[in-house]
């Protein structure tokens, strides 16, 4: 049962954490004025793929190499879409912040 449970908080990580990329994506390729399709062209994927990604609609697994085409397409380091998610999302469910109680 903890095996399965393990297994559904790192999934609802996954995708909450694959949802705040795409919201930073769209939010550098705003703030640097981009158009989606300027980016798609810089980074060599398509446009559509780009929308689902920014939308939270990309069902597949994206490469890192294909998330450094991106950065680099937005003028980033990989390093920067990463951290900038990490700060919009709670901590993982298996990290303990210090301090904090254990309710159980």
């Amino acid at each position: 049962m903890k095996e399965q449970t393990d297994r559904a908080a790192l999934e609802r990580y996954r995708i909450e954490h694959d949802r705040c990329l795409g919201q930073v994506v769209r939010e550098l390729r705003t703030e640097k004025g981009f158009a989606q399709i300027e980016v798609a062209k810089r980074a060599k994927v398509s446009v559509l793929w780009l929308q689902k990604l920014e939308t939270n609609q990309l069902h597949t697994n994206y490469t890192l190499r294909r998330l450094d085409q991106l950065a680099r397409a937005l003028d980033v380091e990989i390093y920067e879409l990463y951290r900038r998610a990490g700060k919009m999302m709670a901590p993982p469910p298996w990290l303990k912040r210090e301090g904090a109680q254990n309710d159980e």
